[in-house]
């Protein structure tokens, strides 16, 4: 084999190789792209599911010694606040058999399988076990004996690996992938429907899970005689009794606990956060009202008739155009006829350009807020009466008019100032 050539400098001298590797190493593995599948494991291994009580007896009583991968599942619920489902299927498995009995669809609980999870030399092995044990006892009145948390018999064998504190949680997809490089999936059909009749898919993924803590377990114990000191069974295996955790054959209550377990050194204190700067909140500017012109030579005001006070008073009924009474008038343009003739134009203010505005026209102060009518004849000079109750006018309403512009000066020099 050739000698690989060495690099030159610039100036044809020899590069010194460093010991250093380019890449910097890390402590994680990479994480593994093989999908775990216990048929790997063990091809010959039988998988049952089941729905009947007697059929799930019939096959407990073939299972031999422990231990036993265990595992639950049962229906999410996406309602916030309401309680949990029931224990829909309990999974149990070894390196022989590995069964899924849905409890949920069975008439009754199967005695069998009461007297598997009692028995206190059968070990059941899981990841968070506690709580799965909590449950079955809250769901189907069950007790469970001789539970093993593989997170906590993982930090008691194996402690250079796994530092931290104690009880903080290791899943099982890392076990898996740290002990036997295998990616357990993890998906949506974690979040599935249990209780209905199990596809395919989903009998793959809980025979998987039960059968995966089962794999793990005997890893773990074979590396237990190597470690010294030997950790007691009690840091990470319990009892459950009336759904509480106790020390088995002790009857202490049990916590997670290990004296020799190693945390290793405290993790860096987090940088404080920089306070928080108060932003100053923008000031709403006002938008400016755009009218067109087409909608101010249209737009139609109804002023409020003024009192003998300084208060204004509501206008007359019959001033309003929203009220039944009011018609388009069919003999003036822009008009508006009541039951009784056509309104008065003064109460129809335009702001189109070159028409007067209201407060230009003079009228008289009305006695006792009694509104005032104007009847108009064929002389434009206007006149102000209250005997009729309604206005009554026959002319012109179109501003452009001269005989309406005429009707709008006041000769009358005895009206009162502009109200």
């Amino acid at each position: 084999m050739a000698a690989p050539q060495q690099t030159m400098d610039v100036h044809g001298s020899p590069v010194p190789v460093s010991s250093v590797p380019s890449q910097p190493t890390t402590n994680r593995a990479p994480e593994p792209t093989i999908p775990y599948s216990w048929r790997e494991w063990h091809p010959n291994i039988e998988l049952v599911y089941i729905r009947h009580h007697d059929q799930a007896n019939k096959a407990l009583e073939r299972l031999a010694g422990g231990p036993y991968g265990f595992d639950l599942e049962w229906k999410p619920n996406f309602v916030k606040g309401q309680a949990e489902n029931r224990v829909a299927l309990v999974q149990i498995a070894n390196h022989e058999t590995i069964l899924l009995l849905q409890v949920t669809a069975m008439q009754q609980f199967p005695s069998k399988l009461h007297e598997f999870l009692l028995d206190p030399n059968t070990i059941k092995v899981g990841v968070g076990i506690q709580g799965d044990a909590k449950k079955l006892y809250q769901d189907w009145n069950v007790d469970v004996k001789n539970c093993v948390d593989l997170a906590l018999l993982a930090r008691s064998v194996d402690n250079e690996k796994w530092k931290g504190r104690y009880t903080d949680p290791v899943g099982l997809a890392r076990l898996i992938a740290v002990y036997e490089n295998r990616a357990l999936a993890k998906g949506k059909i974690t979040r599935s429907n249990w209780e209905r009749c199990l596809t395919v898919p989903q009998q793959t993924y809980a025979a998987n899970d039960a059968h995966a803590g089962y794999v793990i377990y005997t890893r773990l114990m074979a590396m237990l005689p190597a470690v010294s000191p030997q950790p007691e069974p009690s840091c990470y295996t319990f009892d459950t009794t009336d759904g509480r955790l106790y020390i088995p054959f002790g009857g202490a209550a049990w916590r997670a606990f290990n004296p020799n377990y190693d945390p290793g050194p405290p993790p860096p204190p987090r940088e404080p956060k920089p306070p928080k700067q108060n932003k100053p909140k923008p000031v709403k500017q006002s938008r400016p009202t755009v009218i067109s012109a087409t909608a101010l030579a249209n737009e139609t005001y109804f002023p409020v008739a003024r009192g003998p006070g300084s208060e204004d008073a509501l206008p007359a009924p019959q001033s309003i155009p929203s009220l039944p009474g009011f018609l388009p008038s069919h003999g003036h343009r822009g008009g508006i006829r009541t039951s009784r003739g056509p309104a008065h134009p003064l109460h129809m203010q335009s702001r189109s350009r070159g028409f007067p505005s209201y407060s230009n026209v003079r009228r008289p102060h009305p006695p006792g807020n009694t509104p005032h009518h104007f009847n108009a004849s064929n002389d434009p000079t206007p006149s102000f009466t209250q005997s009729d109750p309604f206005y009554s006018y026959e002319g012109p309403l179109h501003p452009s008019s001269s005989s309406y512009a005429s009707g709008l000066q006041d000769p009358n020099p005895r009206m009162g100032n502009d109200i």
